[in-house]
């Protein structure tokens, strides 16, 4: 199936030259067969999942930052860097319909529904919309109270919010104790750093919203997921978390800290964790042995990292890097190829 189409003439050219940026989004279509990858060099990429080919580009005039493919396949939502969310008809990539203010997007497949963040000056809102006819279907604003990130449960109907910090006399700092581990140290810090966050439970139906203290705060998650009625927070460093309605944090010990990026599998039972293009797999829970598999990175030029993750609804994974190198790794975990993408 044909995605994109070329707009400019040069488009190859200019392509090839912006080899040093990095990609933003990435997504595989519902039938394996086509990978979608967006660059700071405003370029839309096609790529064919068997040949590991691109078959198409298109330039657009803003930097796409994020991709969704429906569950059905029939569209593609792209995320711009001016804050438009426009979704796109797959057999033709006409236009179906586009919204504004989408600072982030959420999506609950099952349901068909679209939850968007908008971070106004004056208060922050979430909206619902309908995936394939762009219809708002619910609303509810926060007030005065800054979003940080938030999920969207899988019903669709129901989220969980982290606020942004703020201080906060009732955690009075402490000295650290001698030793504890990085993980304790973390922890220690989180609760004895005199900030503190909110989680908001929304519920669209009933039009309200519940909100708890916690003594967890963070900033730019890799991955946010509503596990089980709570937020599951992927971060960079010691600070992953499971974080309750009720303000409650328990930071997940993941062997390691310090990745280039985090994600959550579709099934829930494996972290998935880079470090420059080190590829590892981390059981949740524990109980079973870690995968790794070490790309070679690109020689002769600057540090190579993964920016972008997504999985495939048969568990392969794609990774995308800021050498625009496009990594597969099939279900088993048990090898990778690698192309660079132009």
């Amino acid at each position: 199936m044909t995605y994109l189409k070329p707009a400019l003439a040069g488009l190859l050219l200019f392509a090839a030259g912006a080899q040093a940026q990095s990609i933003e989004g990435l997504s595989v279509s519902p039938d394996g067969k086509t990978v979608l990858m967006s660059g700071t060099n405003r370029v839309v990429y096609s790529v064919s999942t068997e040949t590991m080919e691109v078959t198409d580009r298109r330039y657009v005039p803003q930097m796409v930052r994020q991709i969704i493919h429906s569950d059905d396949g029939s569209m593609v939502y792209l995320r711009d860097n001016d804050k438009r969310l426009i979704a796109y008809n797959t057999a033709d990539m006409s236009e179906a319909w586009r919204t504004e203010d989408a600072d982030e997007v959420v999506y609950a497949p099952e349901q068909g529904t679209l939850a968007i963040l908008d971070e106004h000056w004056k208060d922050d809102s979430i909206r619902l919309m309908a995936a394939d006819s762009g219809s708002q279907t619910a609303r509810i604003a926060l007030g005065k109270m800054k979003t940080d990130m938030f999920a969207l449960g899988p019903d669709g109907r129901s989220a969980l919010i982290l606020t942004q910090s703020s201080k906060s006399d009732a955690e009075v700092k402490k000295d650290e104790p001698a030793d504890m581990t990085k993980l304790q140290k973390a922890d220690f810090k989180q609760r004895t750093d005199g900030y503190v966050s909110q989680v908001i439970a929304v519920d669209f139906d009933l039009g309200e919203f519940t909100q708890a203290e916690s003594h967890y705060r963070v900033s730019f998650p890799h991955d946010v997921n509503m596990v089980d009625g709570k937020l599951l927070i992927l971060r960079s460093n010691l600070d992953s978390a499971i974080v309750g309605s009720d303000g409650s944090a328990e930071l997940i010990d993941l062997g390691k800290d310090h990745f280039n990026s985090a994600m959550l599998d579709k099934a829930g039972t494996t972290y998935i964790l880079t470090r420059g293009t080190d590829l590892r797999f981390v059981p949740v829970g524990g109980g079973a042995a870690e995968g790794l598999l070490s790309v070679q990175r690109l020689q002769g030029g600057p540090a190579e990292w993964v920016t972008a993750i997504t999985e495939g609804k048969d568990g392969t994974l794609y990774f995308a890097t800021n050498a625009y190198r496009l990594i597969k790794v099939p279900a088993d975990r048990g090898s990778a190829q690698v192309v660079s993408v132009y």
